[in-house]
């Protein structure tokens, strides 16, 4: 049986996607790429449930999505998604996003595998080294470099990890870090704009009980409005995570 090269499945947008403004949250469309992203490594006999016997675990380290539109909650949102290489440890996956037939998004990802006792990075599975990758340019450049935090606090909030954060692994899910960095936003802001692209770094764990300090800085840009993000542990103040967004007044 020959193993899906590319993957495709299609959302309908709930209504608990939804902002105040009736179109599809940037944390929700996350959600939708991460699900798939995980159907197709399950099909491809690389999932966390295969991955779990062996001690092992996915690990996302980098982030970047484009919109040109948010989806109403009327609509259905098709995600494809394929992975384009190996380099050293990392995996990368890249992501289109379409209602109907007219792509409305675009994402580029990094990931890893870690040992899940001794936490550390380990090879991918030699499956993806053996698979023919789709011969596809990727939608959105590889720049994973370092993101910039904040050099200024412009706004500030803290956050305490729950239980229902955390993932399989046992850590916090990609998306609440996502949630977390706009939840420090002010809701002047949220409401009289729509994100228009965003990057993601992925720094260090955060568990159950991990007190979080979430802070960001408004940047000049010709792009529109920009922030820089930054989630920091409350207390020791290690950086977990870093964070790009670009907004545009709503239509």
């Amino acid at each position: 049986m020959s193993l899906p090269l590319a993957w495709t499945e299609t959302v309908s947008v709930r209504t608990s996607d939804l902002t105040p403004h009736g179109t599809a949250s940037t944390p929700a469309l996350c959600v939708y790429l991460q699900e798939a992203a995980g159907h197709h490594a399950d099909a491809l006999g690389v999932s966390m449930r295969h991955l779990r016997g062996q001690n092992q675990a996915w690990v996302l380290s980098h982030m970047h999505l484009d919109l040109d539109r948010l989806p109403g909650g009327d609509e259905a949102v098709t995600v494809e998604t394929w992975p384009s290489g190996l380099n050293g440890l990392y995996a990368t996956r890249e992501f289109l996003l379409s209602v109907g037939d007219t792509e409305m998004g675009r994402a580029t990802s990094r990931w890893f595998v870690i040992d899940t006792e001794r936490r550390r990075p380990v090879r991918p599975p030699r499956l993806l080294y053996d698979l023919e990758m789709p011969r596809r340019p990727p939608p959105l450049p590889h720049a994973f470099e370092d993101l910039p935090i904040p050099n200024r606090v412009d706004h500030e909030t803290a956050w305490t990890a729950r239980y229902h954060d955390l993932d399989l692994n046992r850590h916090v899910n990609s998306v609440r870090y996502l949630e977390w960095a706009l939840g420090a936003l002010p809701n002047a802001l949220l409401d009289a704009h729509r994100c228009t692209g965003l990057a993601l770094q992925f720094r260090a764990e955060a568990t159950a009980g991990t007190p979080v300090r979430a802070t960001a800085q408004a940047v000049p840009s010709d792009e529109g409005k920009r922030v820089r993000h930054a989630l920091h542990h409350a207390q020791t103040d290690a950086l977990l995570a870093a964070a790009r967004t670009t907004w545009a007044p709503h239509d």
